[in-house]
């Protein structure tokens, strides 16, 4: 008994341990803003294939920053343009709707779709962390899987509120959010992939993991 417990005390320092590695390597990385995107794919690669499936080590992250640098880095750039010109589209319709012009529901329109953008850039990321695609492909697949199935789109929404309104009680908690945010999201976007994978794609990852016991 005592070595049971022992060891469950051990896997869980190491899962803690893993966690605040992982959120370091991800702020590093992310440092230089353009390169955000590729972070985001290394932080779910290895939250999937070390934290949930217990393989390999929290510094394969570099691995995956590395092999997918060139597709997440131009996707990254895309995605924050187009950010960047749905948040300047707000500002612009908010003042001119102080100025009494019409459309007055046009920032709400935008302030959606700016929303959409970020979550298709959640599931864009983690499809580039978890299958090979090519550049243009990828944006297709993951807006189309974004909207396929969105109860769990919604249900990603619902985190993202729920997480920011966590990082507003508590602030100390942003050094661990990006980590903590994969490991919440991850259960959904498995649920969702795994309906696009193959028979053999999916005896392969569970054969995988059997080699764990």
């Amino acid at each position: 008994m005592k070595n049971f417990y022992g060891g469950k005390f051990m896997d869980g320092l190491t899962k803690i341990t893993d966690v605040v590695l992982v959120g370091f390597y991800f702020f590093l990385t992310s440092i230089p803003i353009f390169t955000i995107g590729d972070s985001m794919t290394a932080l779910y690669y290895v939250t999937h294939k070390c934290i949930f499936r217990g393989k390999g080590y929290t510094t394969e992250y570099f691995k995956s920053f590395k092999s997918n640098f060139k597709q997440a880095t131009l996707s990254w750039l895309i995605f924050l343009l187009v950010q960047l010109v749905l948040i300047a589209d707000v500002y612009i319709m908010k003042d001119s709707m102080s100025k009494g012009v019409l459309f007055a529901a046009a920032p709400w329109f935008f302030m959606v779709v700016l929303v959409l953008v970020m979550i298709w850039a959640i599931y864009h990321f983690a499809y580039i962390a978890r299958f090979q695609n090519d550049f243009k492909n990828t944006f297709k697949v993951s807006l189309a899987i974004m909207f396929i199935n969105i109860p769990w789109t919604l249900a990603i929404l619902g985190e993202i509120i729920l997480g920011l309104l966590i990082l507003y009680r508590v602030p100390v908690l942003v050094l661990f959010a990006p980590s903590l945010f994969a490991i919440a999201i991850h259960p959904i976007m498995e649920k969702v992939f795994r309906k696009y994978m193959t028979p053999e794609d999916l005896k392969r990852e569970e054969d995988d993991d059997m080699m764990n016991f």
